[in-house]
């Protein structure tokens, strides 16, 4: 029996191995490829995507404080290219008496930030036009409620507070109170005060005395005679080795 005697007898047996012959090529093949598209390459992670992470988590490392008339106040975590506006979210929004027309809500927060919401009773009792910016000798920032002041922010060039408000007022009543600041502030340099004699407008150019404190040492000295040595003005009320340190070199008896 030649070869194509064999074909012809087993054509069928031939034909059934060759059918079996290609199913298993073709489930070899969709095997291999199934391997190929699911390898994973065990390759060494990129130190440039990890530096790029690690900068944009540093965005995240800062804190700012919301007080008064929001939904819910507390302190927040935020990025450093958030604005005072996104706080406010955070904090749940504005309540319905919330005064908010001194606040700039495009302004970018800063770390240690506190934004204290009034509300319009609060803003009522007010009757003059604070300086737009003061400084308080620590991180108690009552002196500067006191002056309805919203945007609470941390200095820094030193560990006292700077605060800074939008006004209320007419321009041009802003414009006054920064001439005035200005005029304080070259008074401060030039001018040694007597806090015996000194009025409540010498006393507010002093850094750190606004018009509350300065009432307060008015009345000491009338109620207690005058003062015998500058050191003597840390009995009033408010005023601590901070803010004296500050005034020391300006004031004398």
């Amino acid at each position: 029996m030649d070869f194509f005697d064999f074909v012809k007898t087993n054509k069928f047996i031939i034909l059934f191995i060759s059918i079996i012959a290609n199913i298993i090529l073709l489930g070899l093949s969709g095997y291999l490829l199934y391997e190929n598209l699911n390898y994973t390459c065990d390759c060494p992670i990129n130190n440039d995507i990890s530096k790029t992470e690690e900068k944009d988590d540093s965005k995240t490392n800062m804190f700012v404080e919301v007080k008064g008339a929001v939904s819910k106040p507390g302190v927040f975590a935020v990025k450093s290219d958030n604005i005072i506006n996104d706080v406010i979210k955070l904090a749940g929004g504005f309540t319905k008496d919330a005064y908010t027309n001194n606040i700039n809500l495009s302004r970018k927060v800063s770390d240690e930030l506190v934004v204290y919401v009034y509300t319009n009773a609060d803003m009522k009792k007010k009757t003059q036009v604070s300086e737009t910016v003061c400084n308080c000798s620590s991180y108690d920032i009552s002196n500067c409620t006191e002056n309805k002041q919203s945007e609470i922010v941390a200095s820094t060039t030193d560990s006292n507070v700077s605060i800074s408000s939008s006004s209320s007022s007419s321009s041009s009543s802003s414009s006054s109170t920064t001439n005035n600041t200005n005029k304080n502030s070259t008074s401060n340099q030039k001018k040694i005060i007597n806090i015996n004699t000194a009025s409540k407008s010498e006393l507010t150019s002093l850094s750190g005395i606004g018009e509350a404190k300065a009432e307060d040492i008015i009345n000491y000295r009338t109620q207690n005679g005058n003062f015998k040595s500058i050191d003597d003005i840390k009995n009033v009320k408010g005023i601590g080795d901070a803010i004296f340190a500050k005034i020391k070199d300006y004031i004398t008896v």
